[in-house]
């Protein structure tokens, strides 16, 4: 079979993962077991404290272990709830959200039609407990080839490092020969552009690419990667 890629390096959270589900989960249970109301306006005041986080971690302005902790004193800061410890809360929600394995819609079946085709290695920027934790309790776990983890690796997309370390684990050294998949334009699509790898950029929900980043494909459903990887995918 022909093919153009000896490697799909592929993001988890919200590409293969349904993440926000996954968090809603956790979050209510954290919740719960601190006495708060598990809300919608909680879990958004929460959600846009921990996305804020993680982009500042991508920047390289905090470290994970920060991350995991300052989350928790910001929303409880904002919910006028200081009396709760943020570290005990924080430990609650990441324990909650490492038994969370809810994929995608269709993205089991679509990972174990590209593990035929070729070698899948997850790269994600996480904390190793929450994603090896998930990863072991799904159905994706016999279907990849290896798992990069930000915490693990000492490097976080949009870092080449974690491609690269992709890469290595597959036994891939042309940057021609790999291709990442994922939706975060400023984690996935940026890393590529960074490690000189072709980018897959699955946007189901037909965002702009603002900043004009390098994407080789884009994709609105997961089963269109099937004809890029044999060959067949037309670029954009």
């Amino acid at each position: 079979m022909d093919r153009r890629y000896d490697v799909l390096l592929c993001d988890a959270d919200n590409t293969i993962f349904d993440f926000e589900q996954a968090e809603k989960n956790a979050f209510a249970i954290a919740c719960t077991g601190a006495g708060i109301e598990p809300t919608a306006d909680n879990l958004a005041a929460y959600s846009r404290i921990n996305d804020a986080l993680w982009k500042l971690l991508e920047r390289g302005g905090i470290t994970q272990r920060e991350l995991r902790v300052r989350r928790f004193e910001q929303f409880l800061a904002s919910i006028g709830r200081a009396d709760v410890p943020a570290a005990q809360m924080g430990e609650a929600f990441t324990d909650a959200l490492a038994a969370q394995s809810v994929p995608v819609p269709g993205a089991v079946e679509a990972v174990r039609r590209w593990s035929r085709v070729l070698p899948v290695v997850i790269v994600t920027n996480g904390i190793a407990k929450v994603q090896r934790g998930r990863m072991g309790k799904s159905a994706f776990a016999p279907l990849i080839s290896g798992m990069i983890i930000s915490e693990e690796a000492g490097a976080a997309k949009p870092d080449p490092k974690m491609l690269r370390l992709g890469m290595e684990q597959a036994g891939v050294s042309d940057v021609r020969r790999a291709l990442m998949l994922g939706d975060s334009l400023s984690s996935d699509i940026a890393a590529a552009a960074n490690a000189g790898v072709d980018a897959c950029w699955y946007n189901p929900m037909n965002k702009d690419n603002a900043a004009g980043l390098p994407v080789a494909y884009e994709i609105r459903n997961l089963d269109e990667v099937d004809a890029i990887l044999t060959g067949k995918g037309e670029s954009v």
